[in-house]
């Protein structure tokens, strides 16, 4: 998942480029959306009222209608995002949980955190007209797996700054990641779900996703996470995306 802002469409093909043949060997489809800027300016909280189109919405229509023309399952979805892409993919599933099977994140700016006294999109309470409820119960049973490079710091690209978000969340991406982790690990505690997610740091990484999957092995633990062990998923059985003996990917601008 990738925004068409500043640098999101060079991003988005680079995406493409990692995980195709990944893709092909595992005969699943691939869909590389890229939200531009005119019609989903809001993507990463996925479209408020008066910001933009929803991006949810648009990407669960167009999921649907690849579906019903390739015969695979669109409630078995394997979400990744980068940056603005993986703040689309958290709140997709917070919001979505019975469509993702797993998720993964990597280099987020900042979270919505598991927390119905806190407004969306800081936490869950006071949700944007439209929006459906976010329930814990659902969402905190979806595996996640969370990545952010150790060289990540204050300075990072595009972080969002301030003193309150830096005060909630942290003041750089690998702080605000660990404390993300830990709350909704938490959460999941407190109900009686099995913890999730789990935090990665990468050795050497910064923030560029190129730089990222050329230097880290964030790619392949990415493929690993979302597919290889697949069958970890004792309430879910059919495979994410994919169709007997068929290979096929999409990219979508």
């Amino acid at each position: 998942m990738r925004g068409a802002g500043p640098g999101g469409r060079r991003d988005g093909a680079a995406q493409w480029e990692a995980f195709a043949e990944p893709a092909r060997r595992l005969q699943c489809h691939l869909l590389v959306p890229c939200f531009d800027q005119q019609n989903y300016p809001d993507y990463q909280r996925l479209g408020r009222p008066g910001r933009g189109e929803r991006a949810d919405l648009h990407l669960i229509a167009l999921v649907a209608h690849l579906a019903e023309q390739h015969g695979f399952d669109q409630t078995d979805m394997r979400m990744f995002g980068h940056s603005g892409g993986a703040q689309f993919v958290q709140r997709f599933t917070l919001a979505h949980p019975d469509l993702v099977r797993r998720y993964a994140l990597s280099a987020a700016g900042w979270y919505t955190y598991p927390d119905d006294a806190i407004a969306y999109p800081m936490g869950t309470a006071d949700l944007p007209a439209g929006f459906p409820r976010l329930d814990q119960n659902r969402y905190l049973r979806v595996p996640g797996l969370v990545f952010v490079g150790q060289r990540e710091n204050a300075d990072s690209t595009l972080l969002r700054r301030g003193e309150a978000i830096d005060t909630a969340q942290g003041r750089d991406r690998r702080e605000r990641a660990r404390r993300w982790v830990e709350t909704m690990q938490l959460a999941a505690r407190a109900r009686g779900i099995p913890a999730s997610p789990a935090l990665v740091e990468l050795p050497g990484g910064a923030h560029s996703f190129r730089g990222l999957a050329k230097r880290t092995a964030l790619v392949a633990q990415v493929v690993d996470y979302l597919f290889a062990q697949a069958a970890a998923d004792p309430e879910r059985h059919s495979p994410a995306m994919m169709k007997d003996h068929e290979r096929t990917t999409h990219s979508y601008a």
